[in-house]
């Protein structure tokens, strides 16, 4: 005889279920130890480990919260947790990334200078580049977030070149130089989208480097302090990038030649606590180099 009782509790099991995966879908409520291990390490210190330890954890915030990407953060929270217990590895990982010459060469090229002693002689640098470079191979090896490779990339090799400048300055003889980037930086006064007095002149450099070359492209990169909401933020990086980007088009740069990308208060240029403001980190980064890079 069929039971119709046993019928309706599994009926309900599965409503119960159910609501609670849809549940974890719309509010993230499904813990995951790793995601939340990373965000309550209290990183100190300022060797190699701890700045890889800070970038990684930033990278799985970033992840976690502004691309829902919930694999990539627990794949920079495990890094974070590993970092901030002084293990730093540098080693591609597998797939798309592992088959990209660029980022091959780049892994060689940063174990040949923590071979020589960035770690030690650059360890902020050094520390950050490690945690771009494998940005950098995370991004790629999912290859549907071209600006996002981009940041990661442009990033490495800002710190890979800071490194590099170090090094050389110790006189240790390097095999290779990294590839150059230029980089420029505009502020911009506390919840305004406008750049700050003396952009002017900035912009006008950029924007003649820009032109001097075809084959050249740039990429703006929007941040805000801590001092407002998180979404308010996102929303200021964003228009703070995309005003900078009119501006460069008024001085004659093709529109096609930029990107612009806004990350809100997730990458600040001064660790700060929640709610307080930096006029370093309401800025635009402004990156120019050759497309094959960029």
């Amino acid at each position: 005889m069929f039971n119709f009782q046993n019928q309706n509790r599994t009926r309900n099991n599965i409503a119960v279920t159910g609501g609670l995966l849809a549940a974890c879908v719309v509010i993230s409520a499904c813990a995951n130890p790793e995601i939340d291990a990373a965000r309550k390490l209290d990183i100190r210190g300022g060797d190699v480990s701890a700045e890889a330890a800070r970038e990684y954890k930033r990278l799985a915030h970033y992840e976690d919260k502004q691309m829902w990407d919930r694999a990539s953060a627990i794949a920079f929270s495990e890094k974070a947790i590993a970092a901030n217990n002084g293990v730093v590895a540098t080693a591609p990982g597998s797939g798309r990334a592992l088959a990209n010459e660029d980022i091959a060469a780049a892994y060689r090229y940063l174990n040949h200078m923590r071979a020589l002693g960035a770690d030690r002689i650059a360890p902020k640098a050094t520390g950050q580049a490690i945690a771009r470079l494998d940005c950098w191979a995370e991004q790629a090896s999912e290859g549907d977030q071209p600006l996002d490779i981009g940041f990661c990339r442009d990033g490495f090799i800002e710190y890979a070149s800071e490194t590099a400048e170090a090094l050389k300055a110790a006189g240790m003889p390097l095999a290779a130089t990294a590839p150059m980037l230029k980089s420029y930086k505009v502020t911009f006064p506390l919840g305004s989208s406008m750049p700050a007095v003396g952009a002017d002149k900035v912009l006008d450099q950029a924007a003649d480097y820009a032109k001097s070359s075809k084959n050249l492209r740039i990429v703006l990169g929007g941040h805000a302090d801590k001092s407002g909401s998180a979404r308010k933020n996102q929303y200021l990086s964003q228009a703070r990038a995309e005003r900078i980007a009119a501006m460069l088009k008024a001085r004659g740069v093709p529109e096609e030649k930029i990107n612009t990308i806004g990350f809100g208060e997730t990458y600040p240029r001064v660790i700060t606590p929640d709610g307080q403001k930096s006029d370093e980190n309401r800025r635009v980064e402004i990156v120019i180099g050759p497309d094959r890079l960029l």
